[in-house]
């Protein structure tokens, strides 16, 4: 349960949003964590006054999310209209914060970055995507999860950020090795890439990586 006082901290963030944000939740049978996340983004939705539309979808059939999504179980989380930010799995303990700023930038569109990297952002030739595997208790992984995050946002959908919660999907974890986190995979189709850094990166330097992904002819 959100305290009246963390609502009330909530509320006056998400008064800052301008333009409406889209989210669908991905739900289903066995998914311990798909009920507090479900209240969770109620409750953001309700404080918005209107500013988030929330969907909440039953995950029904697996193989059809499975080809679209790379995963075939809940939670999932889709924010904007292009779906440009990701949460597999639980945005729960610190992820809560970089959600909320998620939120608020996915509206405002403000996003920090350098306006000569935005416009080669939204140019790219093919989508490139950021999976940032991360756990709740880890105090660095919200800094990754938002560099990533804003990112997606500044490309217009050319960029997809993924954020994994390695002990529920512990299966890409182990597929890339994930000794620490935060750990970074940069690709172009899901959880088929290479790991980019392991600790929180360097935001001129994941921003160059994606452009020479994205604009390879390879």
């Amino acid at each position: 349960m959100i305290s009246e006082k963390d609502k009330k901290i909530l509320e006056k963030r998400l008064q800052e949003m301008t333009d409406n944000v889209k989210m669908i939740m991905y739900t289903g049978e066995n998914c311990e964590l798909c009920g507090p996340i479900e209240e969770l983004l109620k409750t953001l939705a309700e404080l918005s006054k209107g500013k988030i539309s929330l969907e909440i979808k039953q995950m029904e059939n697996k193989e059809e999310v499975k080809e679209k999504l790379g995963v075939e179980r809940p939670p999932i989380i889709l924010l904007g209209e292009k779906g440009e930010v990701r949460y597999t799995g639980a945005p729960l303990g610190h992820e809560g914060w970089a959600l909320l700023e998620t939120i608020v930038a996915l509206s405002t569109k403000k996003v920090q970055i350098p306006e000569e990297y935005v416009e080669k952002l939204k140019n790219l030739k093919k989508t490139v995507r950021i999976e940032t595997i991360i756990t709740p208790t880890c105090p660095y992984c919200p800094y990754a999860v938002l560099i990533a995050n804003r990112i997606a946002v500044a490309s217009e959908g050319k960029v997809i950020s993924d954020v994994v919660e390695a002990h529920e999907f512990p299966e890409i974890a182990e597929k890339f090795n994930v000794m620490a986190v935060p750990t970074v995979v940069l690709s172009t189709k899901p959880y088929q890439g290479e790991v980019f850094s392991v600790g929180v990166p360097k935001e001129k330097a994941l921003l160059e990586k994606i452009i020479e992904i994205g604009t390879s002819n390879v």
